[in-house]
């Protein structure tokens, strides 16, 4: 008896390989410059890459670390990077006063984590305190934060200190006052001293702006929409995913920096969560989410701190576009 086999099954199978080959072979090389080293507050980027959220639409990503003085805005208007991660929303809004058409696209995290720390024997109880003590700042934050403080407490520049990125000089002087985050100084003071850190959340004394910003130029909106929401839709999707599991992302963290311990990120997620800094009652597209609402108090904030005049277009330095898009 002959048989006959079918050759069906394996043309659809070569066919299937074929286009998995192509679907390969079309993905977009896209650099994600960073702000600083790999850490929890860019879990939801550090997400989307491991669960491949990014390569399922075409995106081959490369989240590039941060380092001191490096500044990812000039190397987005450099054209060295495809998109840059900026602390808040000064820096979409800058990079365009400076002439460079960039728009905001996606938030990372919701509630600015901004903090300054002081010590317990300094006898500061209430921001207005602050006046006439050392405060360390970085470049970076004299150009963005200070104004604000200046503005609403009358603190002078004279108090400026240099800011290392260390504890040391500050737990030193019982005097000073330091910059930090909440997800992450609080526990290293603790760990290091035994005491509780003390501590003024800048986004409870009204400074708060969006943060783990992702900017891309104005020309890769028009000449590759569907990457960026590509990029858009999968870092949503991480950061979603990164609320409720975090171990992938943290993996991937700990690998490219140590200094991330497991209990470091744990803190630090935590915070996230308990202080409803990725998803809240205010993010109406979810995690990633940018509302004009917000987007304009900041911008407001800046006019009344002389950092933008208000005949500036705000508006031209965001867009929801991709964040209108409905997940999977």
């Amino acid at each position: 008896m002959t048989r006959r086999f079918s050759r069906a099954p394996a043309v659809a199978a070569i066919m299937a390989l074929a286009g998995l080959a192509a679907q390969a072979q079309a993905a977009t090389p896209v650099t994600f410059q960073l702000s600083w080293k790999a850490q929890a507050e860019f879990g939801g980027y550090y997400q989307a890459l491991a669960k491949g959220y990014y390569a399922a639409c075409g995106v081959d990503m490369t989240l590039r670390e941060g380092a001191p003085g490096m500044d990812p805005s000039q190397l987005l208007t450099a054209g060295a990077v495809d998109a840059a991660m900026v602390p808040q929303n000064d820096g979409a809004m800058l990079m365009n006063k400076a002439g460079f058409a960039a728009r905001a696209v996606l938030a990372g995290v919701q509630k600015a984590p901004a903090i300054l720390l002081y010590h317990e024997e300094s006898g500061i109880r209430k921001p207005e305190d602050l006046l006439g003590r050392p405060i360390l700042l970085s470049a970076s934050s004299r150009a963005s934060i200070w104004p604000y403080l200046k503005a609403k407490y009358g603190f002078r520049d004279d108090q400026l200190r240099a800011f290392s990125g260390q504890m040391a000089t500050w737990l030193a002087d019982k005097t000073a006052i330091q910059q930090g985050v909440v997800t992450q100084d609080p526990y290293r003071f603790e760990a290091e001293t035994g005491k509780p850190a003390r501590f003024f959340q800048l986004a409870e004394l009204g400074y708060n702006p969006y943060s783990a910003i992702m900017v891309v130029s104005q020309k890769m909106i028009d000449e590759k929409p569907a990457v960026v929401q590509c990029m858009v839709s999968g870092s949503r999707k991480g950061w979603a995913d990164f609320m409720k599991d975090p171990e992938p992302a943290f993996q991937a963290i700990r690998k490219l920096n140590p200094q991330q311990t497991p209990e470091v990120l744990a803190y630090a997620h935590r915070v996230m969560r308990d202080n409803g800094m990725v998803v809240n009652d205010g993010t109406p597209y979810g995690a990633g989410s940018i509302t004009e609402a917000r987007w304009k108090a900041h911008f407001d904030l800046l006019v009344q701190t002389n950092v933008l005049p208000a005949t500036f277009d705000y508006r031209s330095t965001f867009t929801t576009r991709f964040l209108e898009q409905p997940l999977d």
